[in-house]
C-alpha cells in the first residue's frame, strides 16, 4: 500500500521525464539520485573529520607495520588497539552516507521497477558477459549512477 502511494506520488512528480525514451529519463532519474545522494552524504557527514581519521590509520598502519618489522608485539598490538578503535570512527562517519544511500533508493526504487521492468533501456555494440548485449533498468542504473557519482566526486575532491 505505502509502495502504491509512492509509486504513484512519483510517477506524478516526474511525469514530464516519463515521457522521453527510456534510456534518457532513466540516465536523467539516475543523475537526479546521484547528486542527491552525494550532496546530502555531504550534509550529514563530517568531510573534514573524515579525511583526518583517514590520514590517521594511515600514520597508525605505517607505525605498526615498522613495529612489525622490528619485532615488538607489544608496541605493534598496542597500534592495532588504536588502529581499531579510529577506524570504529571512520565507520560511524561512514554508515550514515550508507544510511541516507539506502533511504533515497528504497523510495525510488519501487518507481523504477514499476516504469522500466521489462523495457531494454540501451542495447550495447558488443556482448558482455551473463549481462549480453542489452541493459535493463537496473544495469542501465549502476552504470550511469557509478559513474557521474564518480566523475563528480573527482570534480568535487572527494575522494
Amino acid at each position: 500500500m505505502v509502495f502504491e502511494q509512492i509509486i504513484g506520488a512519483l510517477d506524478l512528480i516526474l511525469s514530464p521525464v516519463t515521457i522521453l525514451p527510456p534510456y534518457l529519463s532513466l540516465f536523467i532519474v539516475s543523475v537526479f539520485l546521484t547528486i542527491l545522494i552525494l550532496v546530502l552524504g555531504r550534509v550529514f557527514t563530517n568531510r573534514k573529520l573524515i579525511k583526518e581519521v583517514k590520514d590517521r590509520m594511515e600514520q597508525i598502519r605505517e607505525n605498526l607495520t615498522q613495529a612489525q618489522k622490528e619485532g615488538k608485539t607489544d608496541v605493534a598490538n598496542e597500534h592495532l588497539k588504536e588502529l581499531m578503535k579510529v577506524n570504529n570512527t571512520y565507520m560511524k562517519q561512514t554508515f550514515k552516507l550508507l544510511i541516507i544511500s539506502l533511504v533515497i533508493i528504497s523510495l525510488f526504487w519501487p518507481w523504477m521497477k514499476f516504469r522500466y521492468e521489462g523495457l531494454t533501456v540501451a542495447a550495447l555494440p558488443f556482448s558482455l558477459p551473463v549481462i549480453g548485449t542489452q541493459l535493463g533498468w537496473i544495469g542501465w542504473y549502476i552504470l550511469v549512477s557509478f559513474t557521474i557519482g564518480w566523475v563528480l566526486r573527482k570534480v568535487l575532491g572527494d575522494d
